[in-house]
């Protein structure tokens, strides 16, 4: 970052960090009281326990991160992870989808080291969907994602626990995306999908639909 002389630049960082921050508080607090209220086998409230007990990931784990990666992160993701890095294996704290319609998927949230692991053997190199799949098909895909099957500037952050499942941070959307926005990835068939416009989006859907759900199952 240049910062002006009289530290302006400087003091809009730091004022913008601490309004995401703010935002992102109140959906924090919900989840926290969700979990609470949702967890009941015992076997779920020991995951719990282990999350309670979770640190955040440093600034300078998130530095590292973005500096090996050439990325920015998007600020509510890295306001998330200051405050927990990742939810644990297997406990699944994002639920996107339509709790009405009963067709939510859960995903529990990779640590920072878990998401460096994992870009090492998935969405590590670029495929256009192109060899993959004929143009009417591709046309089903989100106008806001580029036609990729797999691509280095999405960043897989969260899964199902024995599952092929990923929700990724899109880094380099469409004309039409949003940097930063999710989208997930969906094996047999594969394919993308777009699923909220920035990460907090994605966990005000997900409060919700955790808020229509009787409990936490395994």
């Amino acid at each position: 970052m240049i910062l002006l002389d009289d530290g302006g630049e400087e003091e809009a960082f730091w004022g913008y960090r601490e309004y995401v921050s703010e935002q992102l508080e109140p959906l924090m607090a919900e989840l926290d009281h969700l979990l609470q209220e949702k967890v009941v086998e015992a076997e779920i409230q020991e995951l719990h326990g282990e999350y309670k007990e979770l640190a955040g990931a440093s600034e300078e784990s998130l530095a590292a991160f973005e500096r090996k990666f050439d990325v920015l992160l998007p600020e509510d993701f890295r306001s998330f992870y200051r405050r927990k890095d990742g939810s644990g294996y297997a406990f699944h704290i994002l639920y996107p989808g339509d709790a009405d319609a009963e067709e939510c998927v859960p995903y529990y949230i990779m640590s920072l080291a878990e998401m460096e692991k994992t870009k090492g053997y998935f969405c590590e190199r670029d495929e256009l969907l192109a060899q993959y799949y004929s143009e009417e098909e591709i046309r089903e895909l989100a106008p806001e994602i580029k036609p990729y099957l797999f691509y280095r500037k999405w960043f897989p952050f969260a899964t199902m626990a024995g599952g092929s499942l990923y929700l990724m941070l899109d880094l380099d959307p469409s004309d039409q995306g949003t940097y930063g926005q999710i989208i997930s990835y969906v094996h047999d068939p594969d394919f993308v999908y777009y699923v909220a416009g920035s990460f907090t989006d994605l966990l005000r859907e997900s409060n919700r639909n955790l808020s229509l759900m009787e409990e936490i199952e395994y």
